[in-house]
């Protein structure tokens, strides 16, 4: 007895599902392994109380970072480090230049996470010549004037700075911080002025834009098709 049509058809639909089950089995542990991109920040400012004299620092990140997950060489799965200068207005180039003395230092203060998995503290920072003696921190910027806490709450980190490690009691500061991920080349700069609000503009992230990008092929495609049997 000969199968319908519709029955042989039901087979191969079948078996079809089946592979694609197994395929995306497959493929799961490979992306779930994969590694997330560098943070990016969706918003950040600060909100300087003068009369308490504090700087309040708040990121909300496109994901919650990991601050505890190490690398073999004991890095942080995620990484930011802040500057703060009162004259200039890139502090991180006035750190750089002022650690290796072709610049002045006095007016930079960093913070960094470097101590996050050791202490759950974040470290505050004063740039010192690279070749002043003394005990510095592991990034060999300066001495560490203190450890602070800090909040995360899903996606948004915040902390306190007191002016006074700012060297701001005006409360009147250039920033500037960068993020970074463990096996991933080089990092990205955000800038900005105490008591002010940044908002990025919002990036279609990578799967949608390879859908968008695979819709318009397919759209220009039905349009070239359409014009040949005109």
């Amino acid at each position: 007895m000969t199968a319908s049509p519709f029955a042989t058809l039901g087979a191969h639909l079948r078996h079809a599902l089946a592979g694609s089950l197994l395929l995306l089995a497959a493929l799961a542990p490979a992306r779930a392994e994969s590694p997330p991109d560098i943070l990016t920040p969706v918003s950040y400012a600060t909100n300087v109380d003068l009369a308490a004299q504090i700087a309040t620092f708040a990121i909300r990140f496109d994901r919650a970072p990991d601050f505890f997950t190490l690398d073999e060489f004991e890095r942080p799965a995620d990484q930011f480090q802040f500057w703060t200068d009162t004259v200039s207005l890139d502090p991180i180039q006035s750190t750089y230049a002022g650690i290796l003395g072709t610049g002045p230092l006095g007016t930079q203060m960093m913070v960094t996470t470097t101590a996050i998995p050791v202490n759950n503290q974040l470290s505050y920072v004063w740039p010192q010549l690279i070749t002043d003696p003394g005990p510095k921190d592991p990034g060999g910027w300066g001495s560490i004037e203190a450890y602070a806490g800090y909040t995360l709450v899903g996606d948004t980190v915040s902390f306190d700075v007191p002016l006074a490690l700012l060297r701001a009691p005006d409360g009147h500061f250039n920033y500037a911080f960068q993020t970074a991920r463990y096996g991933l080349g080089g990092a990205v700069s955000y800038f900005g002025v105490s008591g002010e609000e940044y908002t990025l503009p919002c990036v279609p992230e990578p799967a949608h834009a390879g859908m968008l990008g695979a819709g318009m092929l397919l759209l220009a495609g039905a349009a070239r098709r359409g014009r040949r049997q005109r």
